[in-house]
């Protein structure tokens, strides 16, 4: 069928289509693909664009098909400044090899090696939790991940440069909020769309590196440009620092940095030169402390609204002998279905995008090359014929035989195929273990109503205020 075929979403304004709806409000924008879209529906904006909805459909997008799409332009654009070539913005034969070098450092068999650290890092901060206090929890969780980043990343005790990294990165994050997708970012891409086009047609290799400059800003102007250059160089110093010192260190180190220091590619024996090390460093970073700290944050929330499965979580961890270790993990598996589940209703990348390379096709339709790709986790999970009644809190979807009885795409935090987050495995043993080490030390209760904010992850808009009371039971 033709891709003129695929039904189009209603609305849209004249000229820009959908684009206002989006940059607007992506969050009610993603309830209306819920309401609207079941397996695919074309968005009217500048080029062409389909919203993918279906586990069945994903499956060709992302896995099957996999090497027909990569990672959209307007993702590069918005997160090149802060994340350059790294992992998440990367592409082609760069991709294949980054990924290749950096797999075996996200083995699972390397993950007990990371298991004592994350539980420190969460001790440091929990131990300073006053009994009877208000805090702002996303705050809280946010410092335990930027420390577990620390302590891996850069074997970092105390990581005394967390806070002003933070800043920096919460200034980035803003900026692609903000600027993804913009009117103003959409017709620098689709300049570049043209010149690469041109420079195809008559050969000029001017005008393909022209186009490959052009995704990417050339020039960050306003308050909100001058902050993300301040906010990047921070970075840049902060991280080649520690290249530095790392290349002189007489001793080795076992973090992360060090490992990328090391790795050599298969092939030719080539390292990874310091830019490239450092557009790593920040994407991890990002990557490792993100998405994590929200979605702890998001687990504690639903836990305070509902109390019987609070009970039960916290008679699993309070059966721990002591501190949760790497060896109690399969004891744990309640805390990790509710941390499963707080994923499925607030996914922290709860929108991505992928764009077509190629002619292909989806689900039957012809699908044109530099077609855009919408892709929501958000509105994925609440797919009724998947997750019956889906607004509600129901941990035991996880249980090994639900997950077995539906589609494997059906559940989409950590993305699909050759590009599935490298830290998954990571992110989910964290989890668990910061999650029954804060449960252990103190109990939470919910101070006012939070709401999802569609920021660069979909982070609570009020920072998720918990009255914390210590409880007799102590960490060992």
């Amino acid at each position: 069928m033709r891709f003129d075929d695929i039904p189009v979403m209603a609305g849209g304004a004249p000229l820009l289509g959908h684009i206002p709806d989006i940059a607007e409000d992506r969050l009610a924008f993603v309830r209306r693909v819920e309401r609207e879209v079941d397996r695919m529906a074309r968005i009217q904006t500048i080029g062409t664009a389909v919203f993918v909805n279906h586990p069945e459909v994903l499956q060709e997008a992302l896995v099957d098909k996999a090497r027909s799409f990569e990672k959209s332009s307007m993702t590069r654009y918005a997160l090149y400044p802060l994340a350059g070539e790294g992992l998440f913005t990367s592409r082609g034969e760069l991709w294949r090899r980054q990924r290749r070098l950096m797999a075996p450092m996200f083995h699972p068999a390397q993950l007990r090696t990371y298991a004592a650290d994350l539980v420190a890092c969460a001790e440091r901060v929990v131990a300073g939790f006053e009994d009877g206090a208000t805090i702002e929890l996303a705050r809280e969780t946010t410092r335990i991940t930027m420390g577990v980043a620390g302590k891996t990343l850069f074997d970092a005790d105390t990581f005394s440069e967390a806070d002003a990294i933070g800043e920096a990165l919460t200034v980035a994050l803003e900026w692609t909020s903000a600027h993804s997708p913009s009117v103003s970012a959409i017709a620098h891409l689709v300049v570049a769309r043209t010149l690469r086009e041109l420079g195809g047609r008559v050969g000029s290799n001017l005008a393909s590196s022209a186009a490959a400059r052009l995704e990417q800003p050339l020039v960050l102007t306003g308050r909100d440009g001058r902050a993300l250059r301040s906010a990047v160089k921070l970075l840049d110093e902060q991280v080649q620092r520690m290249i530095d010192a790392r290349r002189r260190a007489v001793s080795p180190h076992a973090d992360l940095l060090s490992k990328l220091l090391a790795a050599r590619d298969e092939d030719d024996g080539t390292a990874m030169s310091d830019k490239q090390v450092r557009d790593e460093v920040l994407t991890l970073f990002v990557a490792g402390h993100e998405t994590t700290a929200t979605g702890l944050a998001w687990s504690v929330h639903c836990l305070c609204n509902h109390p019987d499965v609070y009970a039960a979580v916290q008679r699993e961890v309070d059966a721990l002998d002591g501190d949760p270790t790497f060896e109690d993990l399969p004891r744990l598996s309640l805390t990790l279905r509710v941390f499963k589940e707080a994923l499925r209703l607030y996914p922290p990348v709860y929108f991505f995008a992928r764009q077509a390379i190629e002619d292909t096709s989806l689900d039957g339709h012809d699908v044109p090359r530099d077609t855009v790709v919408l892709i929501s986790p958000h509105a994925l999970h609440r797919r009724p014929d998947v997750f019956a009644d889906p607004e509600r809190f129901d941990p035991d979807r996880f249980l090994s035989e639900a997950e077995a009885g539906r589609h494997k795409l059906a559940w989409l935090p950590f993305g699909a195929g050759p590009r599935v987050c490298i830290g998954n495995h990571f992110a989910m043993m964290e989890a668990q273990l910061v999650l029954a080490k804060m449960l252990r030390h103190a109990s939470f209760r919910a101070v006012g109503v939070e709401a999802p904010h569609p920021s660069a992850t979909l982070r609570p808009a009020h920072g998720m205020k918990m009255k914390v009371h210590l409880r007799q039971r102590r960490s060992a």
